[in-house]
């Protein structure tokens, strides 16, 4: 019979804390609890996106136009205000003195883009969402709360009718 030394069993365990991707939301997944706040105040909570489906663009300040032309998109198809709410959430956290910097950039690119733009001021939902860090990922939220797609990095066009399917 082969001993294993314990120290050896917590080894899988170890990798698994390295990588935020590998707990990150599946399709199925119901999101997780999360409140943010845009620049001018407004505050976001996962139950505002309940009843109606749900685009949500998370990144990081350094990526803010990765998905642009996906953006641009969403907003050509004319979707439906009523049924559908676009989000786009920045991490904001650890931003210590340069706070109001960021909420003024927050209500700039908002008008720029014509989409609410939110911070994760704490990181929560970054965390409970499991998402990496310095990455963009965009999801496609259900009337439940459920993804029913989740896709990190820059979306390509080949993507956008699929999107463009599962909005409409």
């Amino acid at each position: 019979m082969k001993i294993i030394k314990p120290q050896l069993l917590f080894l899988p365990l170890f990798f698994l804390f390295l990588s935020p991707s590998l707990f990150a939301l599946q399709i199925g997944d119901a999101i997780p609890g999360f409140s943010v706040i845009s620049g001018d105040g407004h505050i976001l909570i996962r139950d505002d996106l309940l009843d109606k489906k749900g685009l949500i663009f998370y990144e990081d300040r350094s990526l803010m136009d990765i998905n642009q032309d996906l953006k641009d998109y969403l907003k050509a198809l004319n979707l439906d205000k009523n049924n559908i709410m676009t989000v786009v959430v920045v991490d904001c956290n650890d931003l210590g003195l340069f706070k109001k910097l960021w909420q003024d950039r927050l209500v700039d690119h908002s008008r720029k883009i014509n989409l609410p733009v939110y911070g994760d001021w704490n990181g929560k939902m970054k965390d409970r969402f499991h998402l990496e860090d310095e990455s963009s990922t965009f999801m496609v939220i259900d009337e439940t709360g459920h993804v029913v797609y989740s896709q990190t990095g820059t979306i390509t066009s080949s993507d956008f009718e699929q999107i463009g399917n599962l909005v409409h």
